[in-house]
């Protein structure tokens, strides 16, 4: 779908009346595109209309200079939401995100904090917290025995790293349909560290009630059993950060009225910075939480399907530092 330009510039210009924002498009538009997203605008006047020059394409929103950071918001959301309407009424498919933002020469107004307040809160996440949690896991795989490997041992290793720069290129590069091929590839992330983690922790618990090689030294079970409590973690994190509203991009797009899992930013609005929403971090940190309390903290499943990942993750959890910890103690004594 078409969408606005995640690696481009927000241009702002003001008037003694107006200030007009100008938001990039990820890809060129045609003249039909461009008369169907403006009719649509009149229809609902809305101050918005499609505009190209050369290999650019934008939406021009005006918005009067005495407008409130909430009502510029709203007006920003009104054009960017008619970008998908026109998208819809021209069976056209483009897509992306949004950007960085440039500043003008003006003082600014609470109208221009509300477009770029709106416009950090549009930007991608970045991959760098997700790349180093990948390498962690791998690490883990690694160090783990090679009887708990699925297959070679540098084989899931080597899925999760090719992954990684797959989806880090796709990002990168523009082409149609990249959204899809990003979303994609995350849940393919997300079924291979999935299954090796249900791999790993069958096996572990196989060992501990059958007897197992580590099950003969408490330290070696002990490292063991650590590695594959946070490689589970690790799992269940990639799979709240891909299925809460959709994922990382629906999140930023479109994002639900009412989340999947409710941060207590959502819960109280005078917490929440500007231009907050969950990134990668913050579901890691569900994830470390659920599995040492066992139970929601802070953070509230509002979905079915949320509710019951959380109670299998902390089933997941209780059984392997309980059976962990209580052979262990055997061990010692």
């Amino acid at each position: 779908m078409t969408a606005i330009d995640p690696h481009a510039d927000l241009e702002l210009d003001a008037t003694d009346r107006d200030l007009v924002a100008r938001l990039p498009l990820a890809s060129m538009v045609d003249g039909e595109w461009m008369r169907r997203y403006d009719d649509l605008a009149r229809a609902i006047d809305a101050p918005a209309v499609a505009r190209a020059n050369g290999d650019r394409a934008w939406i021009a929103v005006a918005i009067p200079i005495d407008s409130s950071q909430e009502q510029a918001a709203r007006r920003l959301d009104a054009a960017r939401a008619l970008i998908g309407d026109a998208d819809e009424a021209n069976a056209r498919a483009d897509h992306s995100i949004a950007a960085t933002s440039t500043a003008g020469g003006r003082a600014a107004t609470p109208a221009t904090n509300g477009v770029r307040e709106w416009w950090a809160g549009t930007r991608p996440e970045s991959h760098w917290p997700m790349g180093i949690t990948i390498a962690a896991a791998a690490g883990i795989e690694l160090a783990l025995p090679s009887r708990f490997s699925l297959g070679g041992r540098w084989i899931v290793p080597a899925v999760q790293g090719v992954l990684l720069i797959a989806l880090v290129v796709v990002d990168r590069v523009r082409f149609a349909h990249r959204v899809a091929t990003a979303r994609a590839i995350t849940l393919a992330i997300v079924v291979v560290l999935g299954a090796d983690a249900a791999g790993v922790t069958a096996r572990l618990i196989g060992d501990l009630v059958t007897g197992g090689p580590e099950t003969n030294s408490a330290g070696e079970l002990l490292s063991v059993g650590f590695g594959v409590w946070i490689y589970t973690i690790i799992a269940f994190t990639f799979a709240y950060w891909i299925c809460d509203g959709g994922g990382a991009t629906a999140r930023t797009l479109a994002p639900h009225a009412v989340p999947d899992l409710a941060f207590p930013q959502h819960l109280n609005p005078a917490v929440r910075a500007n231009g907050w929403r969950p990134t990668f971090l913050d579901y890691l940190y569900l994830g470390f939480t659920n599995a040492t309390a066992f139970s929601p903290t802070d953070v509230m499943p509002l979905a079915r399907w949320a509710k019951f990942a959380m109670a299998l993750q902390a089933v997941i959890s209780l059984a392997i530092l309980g059976l962990v910890i209580a052979r262990a103690v055997n061990i010692l004594k």
